[in-house]
């Protein structure tokens, strides 16, 4: 089983794993990182308030991969997400569509996110405009 630990942005694991995988360096939101069996696992975030979060940059680090640990990440922040009262997550990717989709993510347009989303650093400058946009009522 996962469990969620909240860390600064500037955790030193989580800048590391994040340009390991070519992800975008944390900005604004809340980060996690991903404990199982004792040891962090991977790292992930969440970014908004409200009904609408933007789940940011999850990773399962290098050697973990191909364990379902992403799965398991998915799983717990879906959970807190829904803890703190969200209704659906938005997220935006270049390279892990097929692994959402596979997680009942729907692809969406971009001009149908929520103001709030669509305001993101995230959203508004650091993913390109061909990024899949994905949602997920909760």
């Amino acid at each position: 089983m996962v469990v969620l630990h909240l860390l600064d942005a500037d955790d030193v694991g989580l800048i590391a794993a994040l340009r390991g995988a070519g992800l975008p360096e944390p900005g604004a939101g809340r980060y996690f990182a991903a404990h199982e069996h004792g040891g962090i696992a991977g790292y992930v975030g969440l970014e908004g308030e409200g009904q609408d979060l933007l789940l940011r940059s999850l990773v399962v680090l290098a050697d973990l991969k191909a364990q379902g640990i992403g799965s398991r990440i998915l799983t717990a922040v879906e959970a807190m997400a829904s803890d703190l009262g969200s209704e659906r997550l938005h997220l935006l990717t270049t390279t892990a569509e097929l692994f959402f989709a596979r997680r009942a993510f729907v692809s969406a347009e971009r001009a149908s996110a929520p103001l709030a989303i669509r305001q993101t650093r995230e959203f508004a400058d650091v993913c390109p405009a061909s990024a899949a946009y994905l949602i997920k009522d909760l």
